[in-house]
């Protein structure tokens, strides 16, 4: 790369023969005879050394040196002085240039000077660089600190739920456990007698036990299958007034029971983008609520509608007891029932956080809107999908042709039999 040198002397004759003898060596040269122009000049283009003359008509030397500096920090300065201006050299040095040369020239001082000061700039642009690069380092030290501080109070967080998630599953497994240990030991002992109504009904608990187990099961391992990534969804156009019928038809016998009343919008010409069996086990869950919290002889109504931004809206509304402000921030912690582990209906805490994941999953949100004393809304949003077009398969008929009817004259003494 070719050096540039910028050389400002108000003698032109003898900033031609300095801008010639450096030429010669190599070094690309422009001259100038005020400060004024100088200025101009590095305005205009770059330098990469200031080869500056202390007495200078308007700005000298020292007020020349300081302006290149505040154009130009990497700038290498030089101050040309005569014999007796050795303390204004050194004045011009303290406030920015890199070395002086006396008057007369010799070409033998002048090279070494510039070599000089040429590798005092490249050492300063690297320091420049390496401070910056050890600053820009120290920032990315105190980010990779700071996340690795949040990945540690994650990681502690986690642990902290997988053992209370640990906790309460042991809990809901060894409580039916115990059960169907306990009734199935009855049984099988001698000692204790039982009427057959009884083993009837010993048999029973054994059986609700062992469904509740089951479900138990399932549940947590769709829970495992969608925090490991795990989970496979079969995206489709649904008809959601086709799942919302087998849904009810599903629940309608534990609601007939209490004599709770369930009436749903007819949403058949609406279809979702979405799992149908994870769709339908969202639905199932959100209406089995409806019932178990609701009121003897309430209402269930769910309600179908196409909203905004290509998304259709369900919402299963019930008139049980409503959920406080608490209650509905603890509402997706799992195996929180919110205060109902001591009631008569069953349940472990996870099918609202089970349905949660599965309708964000398939693009979709779950929300909920409740009042105490008034009952709740539960709603959810999945993307809407166009239905798929049925073409009726057209039945090929068989072509008949009829033969036209002949009379038959019975043969002689044949006798003719009437149908």
């Amino acid at each position: 790369m070719t050096v540039r040198i910028l050389i400002v002397d108000d003698e032109p004759a003898q900033m031609r023969a300095l801008c010639d003898t450096l030429g010669a060596h190599g070094y690309e040269t422009i001259g100038r005879s005020s400060s004024e122009a100088a200025l101009q000049a590095l305005r205009a283009d770059s330098y990469h050394l200031l080869l500056a003359d202390l007495m200078l008509p308007g700005m000298d030397g020292i007020a020349l040196v300081q302006a290149a500096r505040a154009l130009d920090p990497d700038l290498a300065c030089v101050i040309m002085t005569g014999e007796g201006s050795i303390s204004s050299a050194v004045q011009a040095m303290q406030v920015g240039a890199l070395d002086y040369i006396l008057k007369p020239f010799r070409v033998s001082v002048i090279l070494p000077v510039l070599s000089r000061a040429l590798e005092t700039r490249r050492l300063r642009i690297q320091n420049v660089l390496l401070e910056a690069r050890l600053r820009e380092h120290a920032v990315q030290l105190v980010r990779m600190n700071d996340d690795l501080r949040t990945a540690q109070q994650q990681a502690d967080r986690a642990n902290q739920a997988k053992s209370a998630f640990l906790s309460h599953l042991s809990h809901e497994l060894r409580t039916p456990l115990n059960a169907i240990l306990g009734f199935a030991q009855i049984l099988l002992s001698e000692k204790l007698a039982s009427t057959e109504a009884q083993k009837k009904q010993f048999v029973g608990n054994i059986l609700t036990g062992a469904r509740h187990l089951l479900k138990l099961s399932n549940e947590v391992l769709d829970l495992a299958k969608i925090e490991s990534g795990r989970l496979e969804l079969h995206l489709e156009a649904v008809p959601v007034g086709d799942v919302l019928e087998e849904c009810r038809t599903l629940v309608d016998p534990q609601a007939r029971l209490r004599g709770i009343g369930m009436r749903c919008t007819s949403a058949e010409h609406l279809c979702v983008r979405a799992d149908r069996m994870r769709l339908k086990q969202v639905l199932i869950n959100l209406l089995s609520n409806a019932v178990k919290y609701n009121r003897d002889h309430g209402a269930i109504s769910v309600q179908c509608t196409e909203s905004g931004h290509d998304t259709v809206r369900i919402a299963v509304q019930d008139t049980g007891c409503g959920l406080s402000a608490e209650q509905q921030a603890a509402l997706y912690q799992p195996f929180n029932r919110l205060g109902q582990e001591s009631g008569s209906q069953d349940g472990c805490g996870l099918g609202l956080v089970l349905t949660k994941h599965l309708v964000e999953k398939m693009g979709g949100e779950l929300g909920l809107v409740s009042t105490v004393g008034l009952g709740s809304t539960f709603w959810l949003t999945l993307p809407l999908a166009v239905a798929p077009v049925v073409i009726p398969s057209l039945a090929v008929l068989p072509t008949t042709h009829e033969e036209p009817a002949q009379s038959v004259t019975p043969a002689a003494g044949s006798t003719a039999v009437a149908d």
